[in-house]
Order: structure tokens, then C-alpha cells, then sequence
């Protein structure tokens, strides 16, 4: 007959806030790493960008030097 009350207080106290705090903790860990891969993303956004420059470039260098070759 103690054992109710005794389940009933430890439930309370420590399994619901153990409980709680599990689904906080995993909902922080979760945004953070949404938060890691959009950064992922802009990192290699830019890292694309920065290839279409240097290919302009080349493109705009081969174009100088074909002028330089029928000249």
C-alpha cells in the first residue's frame, strides 16, 4: 500500500522533469544542427559563386589572348 504513494511522488518529481528536459535538450541539439547545415549551405553557395568568378576570368583571359594570337 506505500508503494502507490512513493511511485506516485518519484513520478512527479523526477520522472516528468527528466522527461521535460530530455525533449528541451533534444529540440536544442535539433535547431543547432539545422543551424550547422544552413550554414553548410551558404558556405558552399558562395564557394560555387566564387568558381562562376574565376571561370569568367579565364573566359575573359582566353578571349585576350586569342585577340593577342590573331593580331
Amino acid at each position: 500500500m506505500t508503494l502507490i504513494p512513493i511511485t506516485a511522488i518519484l513520478s512527479i518529481f523526477v520522472a516528468t522533469p527528466a522527461i521535460v528536459f530530455s525533449f528541451i535538450y533534444h529540440l536544442n541539439k535539433n535547431r543547432d544542427e539545422v543551424k550547422k547545415l544552413q550554414l553548410q549551405k551558404e558556405i558552399l553557395e558562395l564557394e560555387i559563386e566564387k568558381e562562376k568568378v574565376h571561370l569568367l576570368k579565364i573566359e575573359a583571359e582566353s578571349k585576350q589572348y586569342d585577340r593577342l594570337i590573331n593580331s
